[in-house]
Order: structure tokens, then C-alpha cells, then sequence
């Protein structure tokens, strides 16, 4: 058991959902949605997020019934040691995917806008290196890097899209909800990836203080990553016209690059975007970081949790992972790909549910039949 001092609140712990959600779709989510090629992608941003709240909220019943375990080890416990490996292996495998996907796509940003002679191996495996310093700590050390980055990158995101406001045409968002439900359709598998993260709440209601919050923390977290993206995405393609934005590679860094607000002195407001999406992805990073490493450890039943073979191993592997794509876009199309997978990983809390529901009701025959 941890120490009461190394419990989760339910303030760490929404950060630690919103925190991991937000990231790479603050500077690409304008691109994709305008492949839709309507300007209400916001609002159906906003319908994608119920989805997943509901989502939520039917299998973290679950979660908390059972809260002194994480789900690796109700896979485990529940559906058997060979069945129960697979899956610890499959969600072990989603999470490096992931970030492999998000130091890939951070290493490219980087090395675009800010360090364009230093080659994009290095940045890759520093952010890896010192993310897996990070996850080695434990959870608790990694929500307190959340508490400190995550209301920092908010603020600053939003204050800089207020200032986008005087190049805001409203016209540029009309017709409302052109194209219908077709136009949802065609756009919800293009923001998946964008959604995931929140599964990190798998691993996180152990460590919580008290779990009957983990719903509110769940909801929050998701609610206020999707109104960030909203605002975002409003203010993005009401600036620039969703065709506009659907030929730019990163929307978001292109629309604060031409900011200009007279009698100030700062020419490049697009460096403070930069450098706080830079810590922002990190934390993001951490969140999959830390739940590869707890199911590795769950699935090798390994009694030393930073065992070395396994922290080199796993830091070796992320960066082969993460260097493989050729180019950006064979990363976003990884991405977009991650997104499916993304939807699977969320049935596993409902498969075991099940079978934990099958078992007890199959038990429970057993014994009135052989009490008769």
C-alpha cells in the first residue's frame, strides 16, 4: 500500500487526465477537423467528448469497486494468468505506442521551430531519457510536474488566442453544422487520437486519496480537455477559414506567427506558444510513459519497480519506435491509426467486468447447487 502522503487528491488527478489528453491536437486538431470540410468542427468536438464521458462513467464502477488495484492486475486476477498476460501486454504495447507517437511528434516541432541544427535523434532521446527519470519516480512525483505545467500552459494558450480575436471573422464559421451528420462522421475518426489519454485513470484510482472521485475527476478532465480544443479550434479556423487551415501543417503556430499587437515589443508571440506546448506534450508524454512502465513491471512481476534491465529496455525500444517514420506525415497517419487502437483498449475494463460478472454468477450456481 502507499503512504497516505503519496495518495493522489482529486485536484492532482483531473490534471493528470486533462493533462494527458491536451497535447499534440493543440497545434494539428484545426488541420484535421477542417478535412471534414465544415466549420462546426467545434461543436462536434464538443458531442465527441459526451461520448467519452459516458464512456467513462460505465466502467469506472469497476474500477472503484475493485480501487486497490489497477487494471493490470485485475486483468490478471480476474480473467487468469495466460489471458490476463495478453491483455497487460496489448495496453503495455498502446502505451509506448503512444509515446513513441508523442516524443516523435514533439522532437519534430522542436526541431522545426527551435533547434533546426541539432538532429532530431538527440531531441527524441533526451525527452525520452529524462521523461523515463520521471516515470521511475513514481506516480505521485509525475502528477506534481502536471500541477506545475498544466494551469501555466492554459493560461498562456487562451491569453494568446484572445489576442488572435482581432483577426476573428464570425462569417468564417457559418453555416452552422454544414454538411450534417455526415460531416460528424467523416470527422470522428480523424479526432480520436486527440481523445485518448484519459485512459490513464486505468492505473490512476489506486493512488487516489479517495476513488469515489474518480468519476468527478474523470468528467472534469475530459470536459475541460474538450472545451480547450474547442475554443481552440473556434478561434483557429474563425481566423483563418477551414480551407485555409486544412493546408497548413501546424494551424495553430501559424496563426500566433502573424500576430502583431502595436505598442508592445515582443515581435514573436509564436515562441511563448512553443515553449509551453513543448512542456505540455512532455507532461502528456509522462502519462503513457508511466503507464507502460506499471504494466511491464505487472506483466515480468518484477519486485524491483525500476529494475534497469527494464528502464533501458523500455527507453531503447520507445526511441527505435520513434525514429522508425520516415517523415511528419507517416507520424500522423501512426497517429491517426493509434486512434483505433485507442478505441479498443477502452472495451478491456468491460471485457473484464464481464468475465468478473460471469464468474461470480457462474459461482454462485455452483455452490447453492452443491449446498442442495
Amino acid at each position: 500500500m502507499k503512504q497516505q502522503e503519496d495518495k493522489l487528491t482529486f485536484m492532482q488527478t483531473f490534471i493528470m487526465v486533462s493533462g494527458t489528453m491536451i497535447g499534440a491536437g493543440a497545434l494539428t486538431l484545426p488541420r484535421s477537423a477542417a478535412q471534414s470540410d465544415s466549420p462546426s468542427g467545434w461543436i462536434m468536438i464538443l458531442l465527441q467528448s459526451i461520448i467519452f464521458i459516458i464512456i467513462g462513467l460505465l466502467f469506472l464502477p469497476f474500477l472503484q469497486k475493485n480501487s486497490g488495484k489497477t487494471l493490470y492486475e485485475l486483468n490478471r486476477d480476474i480473467t487468469g494468468n495466460i489471458v490476463g498476460s495478453l491483455l497487460n501486454l496489448f495496453m503495455s504495447l498502446y502505451f509506448i505506442a503512444m509515446v513513441c507517437f508523442q516524443a516523435r511528434l514533439l522532437g519534430e516541432v522542436v526541431n522545426f521551430f527551435l533547434l533546426k541544427n541539432t538532429p532530431m535523434e538527440i531531441i527524441v532521446f533526451i525527452f525520452l531519457a529524462v521523461g523515463i527519470y520521471h516515470v521511475t519516480g513514481g506516480v505521485y512525483p509525475v502528477s506534481k510536474l502536471y500541477a506545475y505545467i498544466f494551469p501555466v500552459t492554459i493560461i498562456i494558450f487562451l491569453m494568446l488566442l484572445m489576442f488572435s480575436f482581432r483577426l476573428f471573422h464570425l462569417n468564417f464559421l457559418r453555416p452552422v453544422l454544414e454538411g450534417g451528420y455526415q460531416s460528424y462522421f467523416s470527422l470522428f475518426p480523424k479526432t480520436l487520437i486527440y481523445f485518448s489519454g484519459f485512459e490513464v485513470i486505468f492505473y490512476l484510482v489506486p493512488f487516489m486519496k479517495d476513488p469515489k472521485q474518480a468519476k468527478k475527476a474523470l468528467v472534469l478532465g475530459i470536459a475541460t480537455s474538450a472545451v480547450f480544443y474547442s475554443i481552440t479550434l473556434f478561434v483557429v479556423i474563425g481566423c483563418m477559414t477551414v480551407a485555409e487551415a486544412k493546408t497548413l501543417t501546424w494551424p495553430t503556430i501559424s496563426l500566433i506567427h502573424a500576430l502583431e499587437i502595436q505598442g508592445i515589443f515582443i515581435e514573436r508571440f509564436d515562441l511563448f506558444l512553443l515553449i509551453t506546448w513543448t512542456c505540455q506534450q512532455f507532461t502528456c508524454m509522462l502519462g503513457s510513459f508511466q503507464g507502460a512502465h506499471l504494466g511491464l513491471n505487472t506483466l515480468f512481476r518484477l519486485k524491483n519497480k525500476n529494475n534497469a534491465w527494464l528502464i533501458a529496455a523500455l527507453l531503447l525500444f520507445t526511441f527505435g519506435v520513434a525514429m522508425y517514420p520516415d517523415d511528419l506525415n507517416a507520424v500522423i497517419y501512426f497517429g491517426g491509426k493509434l486512434g483505433y487502437v485507442f478505441l479498443i483498449i477502452l472495451l478491456i475494463p468491460f471485457i473484464v467486468w464481464f468475465v468478473s460478472w460471469i464468474k461470480k454468477k457462474w459461482g454462485g450456481s455452483s455452490r447453492n447447487e452443491t449446498s442442495l
